[in-house]
Formats: C-alpha cells, structure tokens, sequence
C-alpha cells in the first residue's frame, strides 16, 4: 500500500488553468477578440453566465456558438457583493474560491455572517475550477470538450494522482528549469472496455479509465505539472488532482474487501408499490497490510498526520491491474489498526472510506 498525502492547491500553485472562475467581459460584436480572450452575455447577478473562448485572432462579429470562431469554456457565477439576492440565486466569493446559494428572497446578509449565514446562504461547494483540488468533497470539475491545469508544487513531490476523470484521452507533462526541460511524460487513451467473451469484443459497450497514478516523478523543486483531459463529445471532468510524497505502508494481503455505503432509499405507498429513490453509493475498503518493524514508526506518523484529513490510497500501484480501482480510494481513514504480535513485521488493518 501507498499513500500519497496531497499537498494544497493554492492560488500561487495554479499557475494557468482552462476552466472559467471569474465572471467573462460582456461580449460585443464590435470588438475584435484574439485567440484565447473569453467573452459572454451580460450577467445578472445571481445568474449563471455562460462563457465562450475565442478560438482565433481577428474575430470580429461572429456569433457566440459552437463553431470554428467560439468554444463554450464553461459557466461561472457573479461575485458577491452585498447586494440583494432571491431565492436560489448562487454567488461566488473568490476569496475562498467558493459556492453559495441563497436560501431567502431580498438576501443583503454577509456570506462570512457566522450568526446568520448558514440560515441565509447555502455552501454549495467549491467553484467548477477549484472543485478537483478540494479534497474534503465529492465534487468534479466540468468543462466542454477539454481541461487543462498546469500546477507549480514550488517543493519536491514524487507523486501524481488522478481521480474521477471522464474524458477519452490524457496528457501529463511535469517540466523543470532544473531538469534541463521535460522531465517526465504520459499520455493516451482513456477509453476501455471490458471483454469476457466474443460478445463483449465486438458488441460490448466503450467506457472509459477513471483513475491513474504515478510513483515515479523526478523530485525537482521547481517542476511544473501540467494535465489535458480531452472528450471526443460532451464534457472532460476531472474528481481530483493530487500531487504530493507518497509514504509506502507495507505489502498490502489478499484479504482485503470492498463495500458500500448505500444512501438510496427504497420505501412502498399504501399499495405495496416500491418506491425507489437513487442516490450516491460511497465506497469504502477495508485492506490488511503487512508493515516492516523498520517502516512502522513513520506509518504510526502518517496517521497522525492524516487524523480526519484526505489522502490517496492505493493497495496497488499498477493502474492496469484489474483489482486496481477496488483497492484505491480518495478518502479518510476509519480504523487504522497496527498488530505487533510478530517479531519483524506489523499487521496494520485499515478501513478507508471515500470522501
């Protein structure tokens, strides 16, 4: 097993990102637009306003659609300001790069009100650019067509974890001034599909790869990571990107085991008809894991130090391993029990379960 601690996203550490946050200039059809500048309707305060990236210089009174002159970048949210909001309607304060949705009509109060806020806005989450480095909630970041961050850690980090990706095809860069350049690089397909039998090979349904990770990064202070996520139609969406040490716990057994926390409700009216209501099932995974004597005290460190925190866990490093995404979670420890009953190696017994 191995654990990649991520380390926080700040504003300094994305250093470029593709997804729309801040609210775009209200567009006109006579000014003229290069290659990149975002643009969309007026906004209405409360309102969600949809943003469009030019996709090419000169562009002149070309209509905000989905063609060779606009891509639709995504949709943001007006700032705060004070001013007085209805029902329903979602601000955002890029202070804290966060969501909220106001509960009451005629709303002036302050979001950061501790006595009043909660009855009178709603945290809804993170913005749709931050949403993939806010590890404390199961929410992904959603764009058209294509994402792509470039992060600068500004320390060493050996790790990358990817999580929660929809999307048909990746690229991962990690650059370094350093390094001379490119240091490390991957990309490919996402897409994949599972054959048992002859049906499956030529009828069974494409899905894609959600998650990945990598072990072997070159440690430079200075590295740039930089992620595409590419989707042939409809949106890329990303759950997290981790960066980070990863601190090795020991060979993870076979007897490990995968659950659920089922959250869907199924109930029956005076007829004896089922009514079923479908939410989010929350995985959860309990793995034994065999820790040398030597290693056990910096194992007995990292769960202090992940007491009620996030981290990516990983009961296997290969990616392509069938039983990889049984045994990888984005999550918190429930239990993290450590047996010394043998002389050389520690038991530990661990539940995980994900945000």
């Amino acid at each position: 097993m191995q654990v990649i601690p991520p380390i926080e996203i700040t504003d300094a550490r994305l250093t470029s990102s593709t997804v729309p946050e801040a609210v775009a200039a209200t567009y006109s059809g006579a000014t003229t637009y290069a290659a990149g500048d975002l643009a969309g309707a007026a906004p209405t305060y409360g309102s969600p306003q949809t943003v469009w990236r030019s996709l090419q210089s000169g562009n002149t009174g070309n209509a905000q659609t989905e063609g060779v002159w606009w891509t639709n970048a995504g949709i943001v949210y007006p700032v705060y300001t004070g001013d007085s909001c209805s029902i329903g309607a979602i601000v955002t304060d890029l202070a804290t790069h966060s969501l909220y949705e106001s509960l009451v009509d005629t709303n002036t109060f302050a979001l950061n009100d501790v006595a009043n806020d909660i009855k009178k806005w709603k945290y809804i989450g993170k913005t749709n650019r931050f949403r993939m480095f806010d590890y404390s909630r199961n929410q992904k970041t959603s764009a058209p067509g294509s994402i792509t961050v470039a992060l600068a850690p500004a320390k060493r980090i050996n790790s990358i974890a990817l999580s929660g990706m929809v999307a048909n095809s990746y690229e991962l860069t990690v650059t370094s001034v350093g390094g001379g350049g490119e240091v490390y690089s991957d990309s490919g397909s996402l897409n994949t599909r599972i054959t048992t039998t002859w049906s499956d090979y030529f009828f069974g349904e494409f899905g894609t790869i959600p998650s990945l990770v990598y072990f072997d990064v070159p440690p430079f202070t200075d590295c740039i990571v930089t992620l595409t996520l590419t989707a042939t139609s409809g949106n890329a969406q990303i759950g997290a990107i981790g960066v980070g040490t990863f601190i090795y716990v020991g060979e993870t057994e076979q007897s490990t085991s995968e659950d659920i926390l089922n959250f869907s409700t199924v109930d029956r009216d005076l007829d004896g008809n089922a009514i079923l209501k479908p939410l989010r099932n929350v995985p959860k995974s309990r793995q034994t894991v065999l820790c040398e004597k030597n290693n056990l005290n910096k194992v007995r460190k990292l769960r202090n130090e992940l007491n009620a925190a996030s981290a990516f866990w990983y009961g296997l490093d290969d990616a392509a391993h069938a039983y990889f995404e049984a045994v990888s979670i984005l999550g918190f420890y429930r239990g993290f029990e450590i047996n010394t009953d043998f002389p050389d190696q520690a038991i530990i017994n661990i539940e995980i379960e994900e945000v």
